[in-house]
């Protein structure tokens, strides 16, 4: 499988302008920017007993700090394995590709100037991507985004990328599934922000997943 996800990876970063090197002697399916970082991988671990799939994103933005994010497949082998590839080429992918490579495909993501402890940041925003059993389209509430740009305006963050992954699950009979993270971490402030919004409600199982990168702005 690793050579899927890494002909995968090298033709979307190519669709975009940029050609990610495979280093020599490597085992564990990195792939360099002109052999230095950023660096990518991903992994798959097949799911058990009717489960889905699982894919590992890790994206290395220096030797300090890495980005992983975790992607549902449908499907067995191969097809489950796509399919989680095809759920990060919709979502974290055109954010990444903005905030570590320097390509910002602005019909993919929003550009947002934000104010972040008085210092301007540039948000790089993805869409919210839909998933669920017999999926309808359905309108994300405005006040989604309003309540993050508002606790990520009272975040102490160091003048570095930091990134933020929203996860909202709709369970059914008024249960949810809600989590925010902010470089990997658990956020409560995040969590608590996206509590806050009336999200439509509906019988059925859907989740919406967003990506966002933060980017200081030099004076």
């Amino acid at each position: 499988m690793e050579r899927l996800i890494q002909n995968y990876l090298l033709d979307l970063f190519a669709e975009h302008g940029i050609d990610l090197d495979e280093p020599e002697h490597d085992d564990e399916g990195w792939l360099l920017t002109e052999d230095d970082y950023p660096a990518i991988r991903g992994a798959w671990q097949e799911g058990k007993n009717g489960q889905v799939g699982r894919l590992d994103i890790d994206v290395v933005i220096d030797e300090d700090r890495r980005i992983e994010e975790v992607f549902a497949g449908t499907g067995e082998g191969k097809a489950g394995c796509r399919d989680a590839l095809d759920n990060f080429a919709r979502n974290d992918f055109h954010v990444m590709l903005a905030a570590c490579w320097h390509v910002a495909d602005k019909s993919k993501l929003a550009i947002q100037r934000l104010s972040i402890a008085g210092l301007p940041w540039d948000a790089y925003v993805g869409n919210f991507t839909l998933r669920g059993d017999d999926v309808e389209p359905l309108e994300v509430p405005e006040e989604a985004m309003t309540a993050l740009q508002a606790v990520i305006a009272t975040a102490p963050l160091t003048r570095e990328v930091h990134w933020i992954r929203v996860f909202y699950g709709n369970v059914g009979d008024g249960r949810t599934q809600i989590e925010v993270l902010l470089d990997n971490e658990p956020w409560p402030a995040g969590d608590k922000a996206l509590a806050s919004v009336s999200w439509p409600q509906a019988d059925r199982y859907y989740s919406l997943r967003n990506f966002i990168a933060l980017m200081p702005v030099d004076d």
